[in-house]
């Protein structure tokens, strides 16, 4: 897999500019790709699941197969690919499901009641259905995803630095938010060990979905630990540092550097006239950036407004994945630190990247399931996407989040500084006699 798959990621700086709009396509483009709408569920859950497992081999591959030696890129890079990978085994349980759940309300239910968690769906699916896997595989399949759910129960300690939680009093009364860290230490990974999980898992899944009754090799020599600690230097992901458990630089630069990725490899191979890579990636480059946009404004509303500690934390939780409910949150603080002419009007012009984005997408879904909770689609008919035009959309929109954060942690710390030194000015002028 070395050499011609590999592809130099390139810095780019787009930023948001007048009039751009997301579904931007022309015709004679040589990116376009189909969003094509799903006719059967089980096959679009299938199809949704390969792109996401092919996104998360391509960073792989680009990460464990790369000579350039990035050891940042192995310590960030580690979440978006947890996500992806983690996502494709999600997806394609459900397609497995719903090869004998037919209808719309029984498939809605099984969602409902399974949710995310991966151990839970395939008890659900083992209690209901038959498999002609092996028990070999099965016990294999089984501890390894339930080891995954003890950290990863709802798909979000992947995709976020921590989880607010509520805890009561002792009298059940009242109670505060805290903060759950993922990593609670830091954390040595077997990057390699790590993949080639996620990649064993998959092949037993896809022969089950298949109905292939060849034996799965992968899974073989294979503990099924989620994590396991160790490995060589350029093949190991470093979590957890004290210093950043809280900090969400390292999510936002691992899906945003990740989806741009995506766009230059799909770029490539596109130009080489191979356009259904194009088409497998765009959802999940899609999602990458989308969150990216979410975390960006987490960030600034967590690190940099100065809110209080349980307003933040509530209001985050309130707004949910909202792009559009984060931005009225921050709006006012952008207004803030921007005080120099066309600052208005650049702004606004944020402002319509926002709302752009939360209308196509508002609920963090549509870029990573074919059909709604009620299963319907989120296509209802073939839609056409220029795909360049779409990364370089979401990418402006991160750059110009990413430059706010920046304006107001350097007003912020010049504020502090003020004080400081205006406190300490207090403190010599102070003559208790």
């Amino acid at each position: 897999m070395r050499g011609e798959h590999l592809v130099q990621l390139e810095r780019t700086y787009h930023y948001p500019e007048k009039g751009a709009t997301i579904n931007d396509c022309d015709k004679h483009s040589k990116y376009i790709i189909k969003v094509v709408a799903p006719t059967d569920v089980a096959c679009a859950f299938f199809d949704y699941s390969q792109n996401f497992n092919m996104a998360a081999h391509t960073i792989a591959t680009y990460l464990l197969e790369s000579e350039r030696g990035d050891i940042s890129k192995l310590d960030t890079y580690f979440f978006s690919l947890s996500f992806l990978y983690r996502h494709s085994i999600e997806l394609i349980l459900k397609a497995i499901a719903f090869q004998y759940i037919k209808t719309q309300t029984d498939q809605a239910s099984f969602v409902k009641d399974t949710f995310h968690n991966l151990e839970i769906i395939l008890q659900t699916i083992e209690e209901n259905f038959h498999t002609s896997r092996s028990d070999a595989e099965m016990i294999w399949l089984r501890t390894y995803l339930s080891d995954i759910s003890k950290i990863d129960r709802e798909s979000d300690s992947f995709r976020y630095p921590f989880h607010i939680v509520w805890e009561s009093d002792d009298w059940l009364i009242s109670g505060k938010f805290t903060i759950k860290r993922i990593f609670e230490e830091q954390t040595h990974i077997d990057l390699i060990k790590f993949a080639n999980k996620f990649e064993a898992a998959y092949e037993i899944l896809k022969k089950w979905y298949h109905r292939d009754t060849a034996p799965a090799n992968e899974y073989v020599d294979l503990k099924p630990i989620f994590i396991e600690e160790g490995g060589y230097y350029y093949g190991q992901s470093v979590v957890g540092y004290a210093y950043n458990r809280d900090d969400f630089f390292p999510y936002t630069k691992a899906y945003l550097e990740t989806a741009n990725y995506l766009r230059q490899y799909m770029k490539v191979h596109c130009l080489s006239k191979d356009e259904e890579c194009a088409n497998n990636l765009f959802m999940p480059m899609c999602y990458l950036y989308r969150n990216c946009a979410e975390l960006s404004l987490k960030t600034i509303w967590f690190e940099e407004t100065g809110e209080d500690f349980q307003i933040r934390c509530k209001t985050m939780l309130d707004k949910k994945h909202s792009i559009l409910g984060l931005w009225n949150l921050i709006k006012p603080y952008a207004v803030e630190c921007g005080n120099g002419d066309g600052d208005e009007e650049y702004i606004g012009m944020l402002e319509n990247y926002c709302k752009q984005l939360h209308t196509l997408d508002s609920d963090a879904s549509k870029f990573r399931y074919p059909v709604q909770k009620d299963m319907k689609p989120y296509f209802n008919s073939n839609r056409r996407f220029d795909f360049w035009t779409v990364g370089k959309f979401l990418e402006a929109l991160n750059n110009a989040l990413d430059s706010i954060d920046s304006a107001l942690s350097v007003m912020n710390e010049y504020k502090a500084e003020m004080e400081a030194e205006y406190r300490s000015e207090m403190m010599c002028d102070y003559d208790p006699y």
